[in-house]
């Protein structure tokens, strides 16, 4: 089996020279069951802090794992910042996934006056965000904040000194890749709205902060969802070049 198609796991435990772990429930029916890997076999291992690890599947009864050596040292948690509405949870789930694959640094749900999905399951929510880490190789581990609303992020971003990226639909506002061009370096946090936008006294709001810009994504209306991805799209694709 070659690296790039070894099992990966983000556990939350401690990862060390010489240490045995034992998995949960889930991780070892995952592993033992829907993979079928045996004693011997070699599990990558990582928790967002200490770097990733190959692992030896210990025994076939007790499917512990012993540490072998550390293949990569940890990264430094960088990427952007995601305040999102919240939408349907089929569509949510997509989002959370291709938002971790593309490298978020934080999530922060957002209840606004046009969200129809109130519910937020936050267990649910970080399973997406670590299956996304362990399928796309990544070693680091985004945040999921708890709900909030617009004035505490935008508050909170102003006393952080943060430039948010507010992505709206008006066909006036510059795209963001021109915006980007020039401010790739800046601490940039992005806004995306619910379903159908939102309201307008929430953009007047929103507009009303000064470390708020406004750009546009596209030339037509797109979803909600889709307004992440393609926002984090554009800034890696400027960022890593």
């Amino acid at each position: 089996m070659t690296n790039k198609n070894m099992p990966r796991l983000l556990i939350n435990k401690e990862l060390k020279d010489n240490s045995t772990i034992e998995l949960n429930k889930s991780d070892k029916h995952y592993l033992k069951v829907v993979l079928r890997l045996k004693q011997g076999d070699v599990v990558n291992i990582f928790n967002g802090k200490d770097g990733e690890w190959e692992f030896i599947i210990n025994n076939n009864k007790q499917f512990n794992l012993i540490s072998k050596k550390k293949i990569r040292n940890q990264k430094k948690l960088n990427g952007p910042t995601l305040y999102f509405a919240l939408i349907k949870n089929h569509n949510l789930r997509w989002m959370i996934e291709k938002a971790t694959e593309l490298g978020v640094k934080k999530f922060y749900p957002l209840i606004t006056d046009r969200t129809n999905n109130k519910k937020f399951n936050e267990k649910k929510a970080f399973l997406h965000i670590k299956e996304a880490c362990e399928v796309s190789g990544r070693i680091t581990v985004p945040s999921l904040e708890k709900i909030t609303n617009l004035k505490k992020i935008l508050e909170q971003t102003k006393k952080n000194s943060d430039t948010v990226i507010f992505c709206n639909e008006n066909r006036k506002d510059d795209f963001l890749h021109n915006y980007l061009l020039k401010n790739i370096n800046k601490k940039i946090s992005f806004l995306v709205g619910p379903e159908g936008g939102f309201s307008l006294s929430e953009e007047s709001f929103i507009k009303s902060y000064n470390h708020v810009i406004s750009v546009k994504l596209f030339d037509r209306v797109i979803r909600a969802e889709t307004a992440s991805i393609l926002a984090l799209s554009v800034f890696q694709s400027l960022k890593e070049r």
